[in-house]
C-alpha cells in the first residue's frame, strides 16, 4: 500500500512541476543525458536481477510446498504468493516498455519543454517504481529465507 502512497506522491509532484514550471524538469542537464538509454539500460538491469530472484522465491517456494502433508494444500497456501511474485515481475516488464514509448515520445517532441519535462518525470517515477518492486522483491526473498527451514541445511552439512 505504501508503495502506492509513494507512487502517487511522486506522480503529482512531476505533475505539477510539468504544468507549472516544466523548466525544472526540462531544463536539468543531468536529466536530459540519463533519460535516454542510460535509464533504459538501468532498468533492464533491474528487471534482470529481479527476474533471477522471482525465480529463486518460486524454487523456495516449491521446496516449502513439498514439506506440507497434502501438496495440494500447500499449492493452495503458495498461490498469494506466488501471484504477487509475478504480478511484481510483470509490472516491471510493463514499466520497461512505458519508459520506451516515453523515450520515443520525448525523441519526437525535442522542441516542445512540456513534452520534455512531462517524459523526463515520467522516467524519474518509473525508476522509482522499479526501485519499490524490487525492494518489495528483497523482502520478500529475506522473509522467505527466515521461514525456510533448508536455508541452515549447508550449515548441517559442513558439521557432519
Amino acid at each position: 500500500m505504501i508503495r502506492w502512497v509513494i507512487i502517487i506522491a511522486a506522480a503529482t509532484v512531476v505533475s505539477v512541476l510539468t504544468v507549472c514550471h516544466p523548466s525544472v524538469l526540462a531544463g536539468n542537464k543531468f536529466l536530459d543525458e540519463f533519460v535516454s538509454h542510460e535509464i533504459l539500460a538501468l532498468l533492464i538491469v533491474i528487471l534482470t536481477i529481479t527476474l533471477a530472484s522471482i525465480g529463486n522465491i518460486h524454487l523456495t517456494l516449491t521446496r516449502m510446498v513439498s514439506r506440507f502433508e497434502s501438496r495440494a494444500e500447500g499449492e493452495l497456501a503458495a498461490k498469494p504468493a506466488r501471484d504477487e511474485i509475478n504480478s511484481s515481475g510483470w509490472s516491471l516488464l510493463y514499466a520497461f516498455g512505458l519508459c520506451t514509448v516515453a523515450l520515443l515520445i520525448k525523441g519526437g517532441a525535442e522542441s516542445n519543454i512540456y513534452a520534455q519535462s512531462g517524459v523526463n518525470g515520467v522516467a524519474l517515477v518509473i525508476l522509482l517504481f522499479n526501485l519499490l518492486v524490487l525492494k518489495d522483491i528483497y523482502d520478500t526473498v529475506y522473509d522467505l529465507v527466515k521461514e525456510d527451514g533448508a536455508a541452515n541445511e549447508h550449515e548441517k552439512n559442513d558439521a557432519a
